[in-house]
This record gives C-alpha cells, sequence and structure tokens, in this order.
C-alpha cells in the first residue's frame, strides 16, 4: 500500500474498520503483506497524557479528524489539534527505492539507515524514537519508527502539536505556513545530550572531516533556516553594539527569540560543528597541558586532542572567534571548535585545571610531570621517569581516589603499543567508563609505581604477579586493593585493581530478595546446622549477601568464624581469617581448625576445590551452620558442581538446607521514560518467563495485567532515559535479582539419584521457585529494570 492519498473514508457501520492510506516517506515504499486487516488497532494519546487503546475507523488528513472506537466507552470524533500523537501496533515494510545506476553499476540493497528522532511538543512533552524515516506533510509528522528487520511501526504527529524535531543531528521544523515555532524553553542538560553526540576521537575527525564550517554569520544562519526574522536578527545586532561583550546568540535568547536548545542544533546541523559529550570523551593529556587554566577558564575551552599543528577544542560557542584566535595566538596550532554544553565545561575544566585555589586536577598533574622531565610528549619514546617521582606519586594517588570517590569496583590501566597513550578505566555499575589517558613515556614509571605500591617485583615482567595495596600507607584513606598484573605483547604489562573498602554489611531487607524468598532465607539461617550456598559469576554480590545474613544472626550466644580471601567487610563479633597460602593457611586447613574452635556458624569465603566441598559438607552435618559462595551460574548448576567434587550425595543431600542464585542488573535511573505496554509486548515477556519451565504465559500475562495494570489492565513499562546524574546513560547503580532453591523432599530424592539438572530445576519451579529471570521480569514490571538489561545478566 503505497499510495499517497490524505483521506481514509469515514465508515458507516464501527464494526468495519478499514486500512489506512499511510503516506511512503520519500525514494521508499511500503511494503504491507496483509492486504486486508481485521482491523487497525492504534494508542491515541490525548494532551494530558491519557491513553486511549482502540481501533482506527476512519482518518481524515485534509480535513484534520479522526474517528476512533476505544475498547472502553462509546465512539469518538477527534479532531488533530485535541490528541497529541495516534500509534498503528501493526508492523508494516520499508523498501528503499533506489536511485538511477549507470550503466555498468554494480545495484546493491540499500541499507536501511536508523537514526535517533526527538519531537518536541508545544506543550512540554518530548517523544523519542529510532526511525527509519521522517515524513513532515501538512497534516503533521509521520514518523515510521525501528521495530526488527524492515518492519517499521507507524507513528503520527499533528502539526499542531509539534513545536520542533531532530532527526540524528537535524534540527527541523515543519514548514513556517503550518506551523509556528514557538520559542522553546531554555534547555537543560538532559535535552542537549542526545545520542548524536561524538563520545570519540574518531567520531570527532570524521565530523570534522565532512563540516562545513566557514565565517558564516550565526544571526544570517538563524535567519535563512526560518528560526528568527530579519527584524529580531537586527535588534540584536543593535544591541550587541552598544555591549561588546555579549555574544549575539545569548542576546538572542534573552530578547526570546529563541531557545539555547535550537540555537546548539543549528550550529551542528547547518554550520558542520561536531557536537561532543564530555562525561565520556578520553581527553588526550599533551592537548590538556597545551593551554593554560587562565585561558581554559576564560573562553570556557576544553582542550581534546591534538596533533603537531592542529588542535581540537570544545567550546560553548563555537563561533566566538575571539576565542579561536586567542587560543591559536597561544598554542601556535589551528584550532578546530567542537561545541559542548556549558555545564559539562565546567566540570572537566575543574577535573583537569581545578578550581582558582582547589586542590591538584588530573590535567594539572599530566602537565607537570610532563614539565619535570623536559620532554615533549609527543616525542611518544619511552622514557625512564622516576617511578617514585614526586608528581607521579600523587597522580597515582589521586587516580586511585577518584576511583574510590566515584563508586569504581576495579581499576584498569591498559598499555597499548604502537606509542599509544597507556588508557586508565573505572568500572562503574559494571560498565567501563574512560578515566585518563597516560602517555607512552610515562607507562613504565606509571606501571611500577603501582608494583612497588603492591610489594611485586618491578623487574619481572614476564609473568602475572598478584599482591595487595594497602593504600593507607601511601594515601589519606583507608582502602585495601588487589592488584593483578599481566604480562601483554610487545613486552607491555596491564595492571587490575578491585577496590576492597571496608564496606558496612547490609540487611537483608535492603538486597531486594523477593519476600516470600527472603522469609524462607531468614528461616534456613536461623537452623543450628545445615549448608547453605550462594551462587553467581565474579561481581555479583555473593559475598555482600552472606555478611547480610551474619550481620541478621549475629548476636553474643553465637561464635561466628568466617575464613575469607580476602576480607571485604568486617564486623563487629565476627572472627575472621585471611587466607594466606604462604603461610599455608588455605579454606581446607583453616576449615580443620575452625572445627576445633567450638563454633556455632562458619562462613567459608568460597567452596572452589573438592578437598573443601567435603570438609564443607562435613562441618555441616556435625551440628554446624555452615555458609559459602560457588561461582556457578544457576542454584541448580551449583548442586551439579558439588556432586562432581565428589562429595557423598546422600550426605550432601542431607546436610543442604537451600541454594541461592543471584545477579546484579544495571537500574533504569529516575530518568526513565514510561511507554504503555503492547498486548503483543506482555504476551512476548511471559512467554520469556515460562521458558524454562512448564508454566502457562497466558496465566503469567494475567497476572501481571491484574497486579502491576491500572483499572483497564493497561501496564507501564520503562525504556532508559538520558540526565546528568546517569551520564546520559539511562542507568543509575544495580540491583539484585535472586532465585532460591529449597531441598524439599523431591529435590532432596532427585539429589540422590544424580537427576539431571532440567528435572532438578522442574521439580524446584513446582515446589514455587521463582528464576533468576523470573525475578528481573517482575523487577521489569515494577519499574526497575529494562528486557535488555535483564536478559544481557541473567541468560
Amino acid at each position: 500500500m503505497s499510495t499517497h492519498s490524505n483521506v481514509v473514508p469515514a465508515v458507516a457501520d464501527a464494526s468495519e474498520p478499514v486500512a489506512l492510506a499511510w503516506p511512503a516517506p520519500h525514494h521508499m515504499r511500503v511494503i504491507d503483506n496483509q492486504a486486508a486487516p481485521d482491523c487497525e488497532r492504534a494508542l491515541v494519546t490525548l494532551h494530558g497524557g491519557e491513553k486511549l487503546l482502540g481501533i482506527v475507523l476512519a482518518l481524515d488528513f485534509e480535513g484534520g479528524t479522526l474517528d476512533f472506537q476505544p475498547e472502553r466507552g462509546g465512539r469518538r470524533s477527534l479532531a488533530f489539534r485535541e490528541f497529541r500523537s495516534l500509534f498503528l501496533s501493526r508492523s508494516i515494510e520499508l523498501e528503499s527505492v533506489p536511485l538511477a545506476a549507470p550503466p555498468g553499476a554494480v545495484l546493491t540493497r540499500p541499507r536501511r539507515v536508523k537514526r535517533a528522532c526527538t519531537v518536541r511538543l508545544k506543550d512540554g512533552a518530548v517523544l523519542q524514537a529510532e526511525v527509519a524515516a521522517v515524513l513532515p506533510r501538512q497534516a503533521g509528522l509521520f514518523l515510521y519508527v525501528v521495530n526488527y528487520a524492515d518492519a517499521v511501526l507507524r507513528w503520527f504527529v499533528p502539526a499542531q502539536a509539534v513545536a520542533h524535531y531532530r532527526v540524528g543531528e537535524h534540527v527541523s521544523t515543519l514548514p513556517q505556513e503550518l506551523v509556528q515555532l514557538q520559542p522553546a524553553p531554555a534547555a537543560n542538560v538532559g535535552e542537549f545530550n542526545g545520542r548524536d553526540r561524538s563520545e570519540t576521537r574518531a567520531d570527532v575527525e570524521e565530523a570534522l572531516a565532512r563540516r562545513k564550517l566557514d565565517r558564516k554569520h550565526l544571526g544570517d544562519v538563524l535567519v535563512q533556516e526560518g528560526v528568527i526574522t530579519p527584524q529580531q536578527r537586527d535588534a540584536a545586532m543593535e544591541r550587541q553594539k552598544k555591549d561588546e561583550g555579549r555574544q549575539l546568540h545569548e542576546l538572542l535568547v534573552e530578547m526570546g527569540a529563541v531557545s539555547r536548545e535550537v540555537i546548539r542544533q543549528v550550529m551542528v546541523s547547518q554550520l558542520g560543528v561536531p557536537a561532543v559529550n564530555l562525561t565520556r570523551f578520553p581527553f588526550d593529556p599533551n592537548a590538556v597541558k597545551a593551554i593554560t587554566p587562565e585561558l581554559a577558564r576564560k573562553h570556557l575551552a576544553m582542550p581534546l586532542f591534538r596533533s603537531e599543528k592542529r588542535m581540537t577544542v570544545a567550546l560553548e560557542n563555537p563561533l566566538s572567534w575571539e576565542a579561536l584566535h586567542e587560543l591559536e595566538f597561544f598554542t601556535g596550532l589551528k584550532v578546530d571548535p567542537c561545541l559542548a554544553t556549558k555545564p559539562e565545561l565546567q566540570v572537566a575544566i575543574e577535573q583537569f585545571y581545578g578550581e582558582r585555589g582547589s586542590s591538584e586536577k588530573v590535567g594539572q598533574l599530566l602537565q607537570r610531570l610532563g614539565e619535570e622531565t623536559g620532554l615533549a610528549a609527543e616525542t611518544a619514546k619511552e622514557d625512564p621517569v622516576s617511578e617514585s617521582d614526586n608528581t607521579l606519586v600523587r597522580l597515582v594517588n589521586k587516580m586511585i581516589m577518584d576511583a574510590f570517590e566515584q563508586g569504581a569496583s576495579d581499576v584498569h590501566v591498559e598499555s597499548r603499543a604502537d606509542d599509544k597513550p597507556s588508557r586508565v578505566r573505572f568500572r562503574i555499575d559494571g560498565v567501563l567508563t574512560p578515566y585518563i589517558e597516560v602517555p607512552p613515556n610515562f607507562r613504565a614509571a606509571f606501571v611500577s609505581r603501582l608494583k612497588i605500591m603492591a610489594e611485586l617485583d618491578i623487574s619481572e615482567r614476564r609473568r602475572p604477579q598478584d599482591g595487595r595495596i594497602l593504600f593507607e600507607n601511601w594515601g589519606p584513606r583507608h582502602l585495601e586493593l588487589r592488584v593483578v598484573t599481566i604480562p601483554t605483547a610487545g613486552g607491555l604489562e596491564d595492571v587490575v585493581m578491585r577496590i576492597l573498602a571496608a564496606p558496612r554489611a547490609l540487611s537483608l531487607e535492603q538486597l531486594a530478595i523477593p519476600p516470600r524468598d527472603l522469609d524462607h532465607l531468614k528461616q534456613m539461617a536461623a537452623r543450628s546446622y545445615g549448608l547453605l550456598l550462594v551462587c553467581g559469576p565474579t561481581g555479583s554480590g555473593k559475598t555482600t549477601t552472606l555478611h547480610s545474613l551474619l550481620a541478621h544472626i549475629n548476636t553474643p550466644d553465637r561464635k561466628i568464624w568466617t575464613v575469607e580471601d580476602p576480607v571485604e567487610i568486617t564486623q563487629d563479633g565476627l572472627c575472621q581469617v585471611q587466607v594466606n597460602a604462604k603461610l599455608g593457611l588455605s579454606f581446607p586447613e583453616v576449615l580443620k581448625s575452625f572445627l576445633r574452635a567450638d563454633p556455632d556458624v562458619i562462613m567459608v569465603g568460597e567452596t572452589r576445590d573438592a578437598e573443601t566441598a567435603r570438609t564443607v559438607t562435613t562441618a555441616s552435618l556435625t551440628g554446624h551452620v555452615v555458609f559459602s559462595t560457588m561461582h556457578t551460574n544457576s542454584a541448580v548448576e551449583s548442586v551439579l558442581r558439588l556432586l562432581d567434587l565428589e562429595v557423598d550425595a546422600f550426605n550432601f543431600s542431607d546436610a543442604l538446607l537451600g541454594v541461592v542464585g543471584q545477579r546484579l542488573v544495571r537500574k533504569l535511573c529516575r530518568c526513565k521514560r514510561p511507554h504503555p505496554a503492547s498486548a503483543e509486548e506482555i504476551d512476548a515477556l511471559a512467554h520469556e518467563y515460562c521458558r524454562e519451565t512448564h508454566q502457562a504465559p497466558e496465566e503469567i500475562a494475567a497476572r501481571w495485567r491484574s497486579r502491576y495494570g491500572n483499572a483497564q489492565g493497561q501496564v507501564t513499562l520503562y525504556a532508559p532515559g538520558g540526565c546528568p546524574e546517569c551520564d546520559h546513560s539511562g542507568y543509575k547503580g544495580r540491583l539484585g535479582v535472586y532465585e532460591m532453591l529449597m531441598n524439599s523432599p523431591a529435590v532432596k530424592k532427585a539429589i540422590q539419584q544424580r537427576a539431571p539438572a532440567d528435572e532438578i530445576l522442574r521439580l524446584a519451579v513446582a515446589d514455587g521457585m521463582t528464576t533468576l529471570e523470573q525475578d528481573a521480569l517482575e523487577k521489569t514490571m515494577q519499574g526497575h529494570l529494562d528486557l535488555k538489561q535483564v536478559l544481557a545478566s541473567c541468560r
């Protein structure tokens, strides 16, 4: 159906809805495999956010009316000015129409381009989607939202509702005679932090290569684009003559002629200025030290990277020729300007140059280190910088302190060959984020300094080494870091450090364990003997869960011993021992000593070998409660792993209380975006929920609509948004998801018979067990998680 008719005739009988004649995008044809659909189901969003689910009966694009039959309530006739958007639930396909090719050319199928689209409405709402095409028409905007493969969903926004819209790097308004662009409110940081901002040097260089920047006057460009009138431009220029210190765009915003957001968008789309996300950009230290702190603060300029003759700099106003000329004069380099938001520039300048009178920042330390060596960093040669150099010491301490204050769990120091700078990244909430890049001539000294702090052999570069840093001996913080060095290609070394701060034990109620599982867990912890296992991959929070259990039962009438490697969390009332292989303090040896030390509860940091597994099982059968962890993927797999370690099946089945499986999943930030879940979406989630079990998806979907839906059964799901608080990723922090395998009589019998994993899982689910993925999907329905992170973490 590729017709361009603007009218769908009215239907006399509401029981006979018709297919819609929907316009096709430029150079594309619509493929509709469902030639005569029974109905066109749709979601209409009214002004104020009210949503109507139902069937489109008639749609008149020329007359501006929609005839709609809601699922509940009578038939409604809506003028386009009465609703915000119309979303059709049925997919169609788009096929690109290739342009004429010269004789002999090789024809290939055009690749569909997926771009981010943002539509700002006059009522202040914002619509965001990834689109295959956008078609502006007299009636409004026709969006073709990417669904899967070549399928798209159709979304219509009436012209009366649109203030302006942006596709990728292009900002647009509807034709001036159709809709008058209203000055948008002053943009906050989140509005400009879209997905089209560069985050790497390669992205910026590519954008600079295709830029159109010349000495165009911003006022002329704004007039050319129809954003302001010539009279408004002239009035602003007259005011600028009286106040020479003010920028033209500042005066236009002050006059109410245009918003800051639109000016930034015009700079990007019409002048070819690359937009940069400074929160994720890996700054080049050689560029940072090329300009003085005073110059950076004066022009709000943040250097990004440099070459022998050019330097790329982020500015709030890339058209400020005064700033560009002064930067070029003092650096002797040609300056390529980029666009960044003022708050991000201020944060970056504070981080790398410091505020007046503040303590030293990373950029200052790198700059001073280069000055003290007397070498130009761009020579990129290994130089014997002393690992005890005072500035280098402060730089390493600063890195560790910043990692701790930013909540990082690990610090990665990655040496790169071909005279590339070493990269330092922090793992925060399970995701690696850039910190700094250390010039190659400081590489050896930087690694050597870390090895000295960890008491490792600095002359050994061919074999991995393990150690730990007691940071209180080197800096102002009581921290411990577990250090591993790994030789890499080209005679280089990487360093990874796990930060072992001394966190407090959380209460069990803070762990987000489902109520039913939490009650069972407390009952098991109160038993006088038995084995309780907590399993999951590295970094899934197993130790935190065990210490929460210990805190729950840590009373004066109990003697609790723990053996850990290393001791990460300390509590009053616990007797804690750290494994030390050099002294013969292994898990089995310490456990044997514990059994002679009158324990009530024993916590074993990890069951990793057959001897430890047998000792743990024996201890739990002799009147002790034993907690331990295992590196396995699920609760059922932990049972099979212990049996594989040659533990006696009958003894193990008698000793086992239960197994807790867990993961940490990235949590949606509070800037999350709600959307009504379609029936197909709920059904798909329900089938995923029942994937490994014999439960009925229809029953699960009905339960969700009853528990999480509104009065009409409409369930709201959430997608990641983006704001400064979450570094514009849409995620902030992590949330635990759990499963609990109870050792019921049926499960106990299956263990004794060494039944396969799927049989044990079936019995556990029949006894009421909720799997990891099921718990994660429940928390998705509650609005804490999204499906993307659930599948990435729980499968």
